[in-house]
């Protein structure tokens, strides 16, 4: 389990704007909270079936697993880079590519299809002709 505060430490920290023994300041962390809760209730509504990880203090805790939290960081630090005047590494965009990769499959809902419409026997398509 990781605080709200630690990930968003972990963000701060990928994307050089906190080093590990600098305090975090109270707006920047407040901050940080809104854009956190912001992209986790677009993943929600967005239906990949994360958890509902929906957040209200730094405090909180997310009980989830290292590859959530890791992935969930990964895309924070995406999101906040701009605000504090940063350029994303490279690193950190093949690892947010990744873990967001993973965390989309770990997650994936199958759906269902309707096969009732399918011709029992499948033909050719004719292009001069367009029939089947």
């Amino acid at each position: 389990m990781a605080t709200a505060s630690q990930i968003i430490r972990r963000a701060l920290r990928l994307i050089g704007a906190l080093n590990p023994t600098q305090a975090m300041k109270a707006q920047d962390a407040q901050d940080a909270l809104e854009t956190l809760n912001a992209m986790l209730a677009e993943w929600h509504e967005a239906q990949i079936g994360l958890p509902d990880y929906s957040l209200s203090a730094l405090t909180d805790t997310l009980a989830s697993d290292v590859a959530d939290r890791e992935a969930i960081a990964y895309q924070l630090a995406i999101r906040v880079a701009p605000e504090y005047g940063l350029d994303i590494p490279q690193s950190v965009g093949v690892m947010a590519e990744q873990t967001m990769g993973r965390l989309r499959l770990r997650y994936f809902q199958p759906g269902s299809s309707d096969l009732s419409e399918l011709p029992a026997v499948r033909a050719g398509f004719n292009i001069v002709t367009g029939d089947y």
